[in-house]
């Protein structure tokens, strides 16, 4: 593993959160991700690929984005790049938290 580069981090992300929260006045519940920090990143694509399925074709993505290390960041969050949000579906800590690599997929 080589060390970590804070050079790597060439972008700038979000990192977003799910929240949910109720109108105290007509108890209508309002669920909506919000941005939880804005940090520095690297960008790695890991695969992409094209599916045709009954001529209804999707697309897939999945890839690897490296931050400085931070304890709050969970699979149950996005990260937006570019205007495009993923799903993180894996956290990795880099070397002796030094970073975090953010596995991801397009939401």
């Amino acid at each position: 593993m080589a060390a970590f580069n804070p050079g790597w981090l060439d972008r700038r992300i979000k990192l977003l959160s799910f929240t949910s929260s109720q109108d105290p006045d007509n108890g209508e519940v309002t669920q909506a991700w919000f941005t939880l920090a804005t940090v520095w990143a690297a960008k790695w694509q890991l695969s992409a690929k094209e599916v045709d399925r009954a001529s209804a074709t999707t697309a897939t993505a999945e890839l690897k984005f490296l931050i400085r290390y931070r304890e709050d960041v969970t699979t149950d969050m996005r990260v937006e790049c570019a205007g495009v949000q993923y799903v993180i579906t894996g956290v990795a800590e880099y070397g002796r938290r030094q970073g975090l690599n953010l596995f991801a997929r397009v939401a």
